[in-house]
């Protein structure tokens, strides 16, 4: 039953998928830091969830390769569907965080700035130029290597959001939802959801799955030291972004790889 919790608890976060819910916790007493817990532990299914968005994702593929749909047409579905899937939870936490860093002057503003639902014209400019960067990536993929990359892109990113809830410390000590996954997250969720990442990726791209880890594993502790450095810490918006720009950046390391070596995918 505690698995089922955790893994409906990551679904229901994740995404916009209708799925039966399970009772919160085995405490009949659900405080604050039993629901903080709770959080943390879903973070085990993290990897999982992004697995279940890649199948989507590739069915979806696999369904316009076999109608009379242009390959042009097909990616902005696949990309439209993508963003829908995750209810754009992630993208408004990266437009948040650009709006945050590029318009606060202290921990302060950038924290309010962030806390602040609406967003700014630097927000859009960067959330747009995200958007274009994916889709350009995802139209310029190898056809060979499409699923492979569906498949594995929103798993990485997953993946990343949990390394930087175990590294990261919350910059706001109080309500931010950032905090509840940090305070409880350990070496569990962190070892599962690895192996989880490890064994689909492995299978997948053999070595060249390597460089993709470290490409993820890279862009979270430079986003950390920076946002150490700036504000102290991390929020819910920062993981995110964090999120978002490991997914751009797999999608373009895999890119840049296909042009040079020929690497054996097992759809």
């Amino acid at each position: 039953m505690k698995i089922l919790r955790d893994l409906s608890l990551a679904i229901h976060f994740l995404t916009i998928l209708p799925i039966a819910s399970f009772p919160p916790s085995n405490n009949t007493n659900q405080d604050e830091e039993g629901l903080a817990e709770d959080f943390a532990n879903s973070m085990t299914f993290f990897p999982l969830v992004g697995m279940l968005i890649g199948l989507l994702l590739v069915v979806l593929r696999r369904i316009f390769y076999y109608l009379p749909v242009s390959p042009l047409i097909g990616d902005t579905l696949i990309l439209i569907v993508w963003i829908w899937l995750s209810g754009g939870l992630h993208l408004d936490g990266f437009a948040d965080s650009v709006d945050g860093f590029l318009g606060g002057n202290n921990k302060e503003d950038i924290l309010n700035i962030m806390k602040d639902s609406s967003t700014g014209a630097k927000g859009v400019v960067a959330l747009v130029s995200l958007l274009l960067l994916k889709f350009v990536l995802l139209v310029e993929m190898p056809l060979l290597l499409k699923d492979a990359v569906l498949f594995v892109t929103p798993t990485i990113g997953r993946w990343s959001m949990v390394i930087a809830a175990f590294l990261g410390k919350p910059a706001r000590l109080k309500n931010s939802m950032g905090k509840l996954f940090m305070d409880y997250v350990s070496w569990r969720e962190v070892i599962f959801a690895s192996l989880t990442l490890t064994i689909i990726g492995s299978l997948l791209f053999k070595l060249y799955f390597l460089p993709l880890v470290i490409v993820g594993m890279g862009i979270v502790l430079l986003i950390l030291k920076y946002c150490q450095k700036k504000i102290g810490g991390i929020s819910g918006d920062i993981l995110g972004a964090i999120n978002e720009i490991v997914e751009v950046s797999v999608l373009l390391v895999i890119c840049l790889l296909s042009q040079f070596l020929s690497l054996s995918v097992f759809l």
